[in-house]
Formats: C-alpha cells, sequence, structure tokens
C-alpha cells in the first residue's frame, strides 16, 4: 500500500497538482462582537479580530490540550484512546483522560502561554481564547508525538459520538486539512471550531449555533489557496501565470473506494483543473482619439 500511495502522490505531482500558496487573511471589520476569529501563520504572525484573546468557552476544543498532555505524559492505553476521542469529539473519553489527569490542561496552558486557557477542575468548564487555540495548533504541527491530534482533526467524523454534524465554521474556508468543533450542551448557544491547513492556523468561537460560527468564520476569513478562491464560499480556480481554469479539490476528485491511505495522504488545498482554461490579459492602455485637421475639399489636388 505505501508504494501505491507514493505512485499515486508521483502521478499528481507530474500533473502539476501542486499544493497553492496560502493567502488567508483577516478582515476585522466582517467581524461580529458574538464570534472571536484569529488566524496564526507558520511564520508566527498572529491576526485576530478585537475579542480574538478573550477567554471563552473552550467546549470540546479543550479536548486538543487534554490529548495533547496525554500522548506526551499519559500510559500507553490512555495514548491509544486521543485519536478516537478527537475524531468523533467522545465526551465520556475525555472524561475519563481528565479524571486521570486533572492537571493536564493548565500544564499545557503553561508549557505555551496560552494565557487565557484554563480549567477550573472538569475540561467541560475549560476557557480558552481564539488566539491560544491557533496558536497552540500551529505550534504542535511539527511534533511526530502531537501527530494524533492533527489526524483526529484531519479525519473528524461526519457526525460525532453525541449525534452532533461536525461540519461547519471554520471547517468551510479553503485550505483547511483538519478542523476540531465544538458545541454547548444545549448545541446552539455557543459553538467553536478550528481548522489547520498549509502554513497556517484558524479559530472561531462564537455565542450561537453552528450555522452563525460558519457566517462570521466565512465573513472573517478572505483569501485561502492562492488562485484557489478569491473569498470563501466562492467556486475554486487554479492559476498558472495569466491562464485560470475551474478547479475542484484533488481529494473531492477521487472515486468513492479510493483507499482511505491515498485519500489521508492528500493535502486539501491541492487543486485540479476542471473545465476550459480562460486566458486573463492585462488591461491595455487606451489610446487617445487622434483628431485630423479639417481639410476643405478645394485644397486637395
Amino acid at each position: 500500500m505505501r508504494k501505491l500511495v507514493g505512485v499515486f502522490l508521483a502521478l499528481v505531482v507530474t500533473l502539476g497538482l501542486v499544493p497553492a500558496a496560502n493567502a488567508m487573511t483577516l478582515n476585522p471589520a466582517g467581524v461580529p462582537a458574538r464570534t472571536s476569529l484569529a488566524v496564526v501563520y507558520s511564520d508566527g504572525r498572529v491576526a485576530a479580530s478585537p475579542n480574538g484573546h478573550e477567554s471563552r468557552p473552550a467546549l470540546s476544543l479543550a479536548k486538543l490540550y487534554l490529548g495533547y498532555w496525554v500522548l506526551h505524559h499519559g500510559a500507553p492505553g490512555h495514548k491509544a484512546q486521543v485519536e478516537h476521542m478527537l475524531r468523533v469529539s467522545d465526551d465520556n473519553i475525555a472524561t475519563q483522560l481528565d479524571r486521570a489527569y486533572p492537571n493536564a490542561i493548565n500544564d499545557v496552558a503553561r508549557q505555551f502561554g496560552l494565557g487565557a486557557t484554563r480549567s477550573s477542575g472538569y475540561w467541560g468548564y475549560s476557557r480558552t481564547s481564539a488566539v491560544d487555540v491557533a496558536r497552540f495548533i500551529e505550534a504542535i504541527k511539527p511534533d511526530p508525538v502531537a501527530a494524533p491530534v492533527l489526524r483526529g482533526m484531519s479525519g473528524a467524523a461526519p457526525i460525532a459520538a453525541d449525534g452532533f454534524a461536525q461540519n461547519y465554521g471554520t471547517s468551510r474556508l479553503p485550505g483547511v486539512q483538519g478542523t476540531k468543533f465544538g458545541w454547548s450542551d444545549d448545541r446552539t448557544s455557543i459553538t467553536a471550531t478550528a481548522s489547520y491547513g498549509h502554513g497556517f492556523t484558524v479559530a472561531a468561537i462564537t455565542y450561537g449555533p453552528a450555522s452563525v460560527n460558519t457566517d462570521d468564520a466565512v465573513r472573517g476569513f478572505v483569501g485561502g489557496p492562492a488562485g484557489g478562491a478569491g473569498a470563501p464560499g466562492q467556486p475554486l480556480t487554479s492559476s498558472v501565470g495569466p491562464i485560470q481554469a475551474p478547479a475542484q479539490r484533488v481529494v473531492d476528485a477521487l472515486p468513492p473506494n479510493t483507499p482511505k491511505e491515498i485519500t489521508n495522504a492528500i493535502p486539501r488545498d491541492w487543486l485540479v483543473p476542471t473545465g476550459a482554461p480562460e486566458v486573463v490579459l492585462p488591461e491595455l492602455p487606451q489610446i487617445p482619439e487622434l483628431q485630423l485637421p479639417d481639410v476643405p475639399m478645394s485644397a486637395l489636388p
């Protein structure tokens, strides 16, 4: 299977289906106060809405901190539960791990300097900020021990353990490769999402239902993969120089029976053209109209 994956990825590169550079940017003017947004780039830059540092209910985003600590310090049996806990957002596993390691979340907050993140004795009552969770996810990307955290996000189940749909918020932004979802017990008063992609991590915590978390994330962020979309929710295009063509994500173009090992190996921001290209030429300067003098007919030879 590893050989098959390698051959397929070599074919993808040969066809020119390469990852696009990320151009995700935050538009603070498009963010209502009900939602706090943040984006953290791989070069360390941070952009946030005015309330991006505000401590808000962490909901199931707290499982990211808890899972990371367990992977580094927990018992082998507990480590084996982390990826599944994140993939289906399993509250029972989180409660079991939190009881076994009650200081885990606060230890991670201290380790990464997350000033708005804290646990008050139960993971479900933890608090964090959009900036904190985005900084944390971006920071752990290179850590091989944290790989189950990222896999749990990239392989998030369509329906969580409690039946809640995991398909909203920052997961709708272009270039996203994995997302952790969170929601309050009543399923509507507070929702949250945190997503990572190539060169960035974004987070949104909303006082409102999942649909509002999605709307505010889409309005608050502009850009995405270069040549991919002018704004979240717009049709995807691929570009080579002045040539643009309609496109779709490579993973969306694969047959339904494609082995999981292949689909998981392909970044979600890789695009493949789906239609006829259009050449976009630069606008030429307008040539002023030449005014010729009037010449009487009698003056002609």
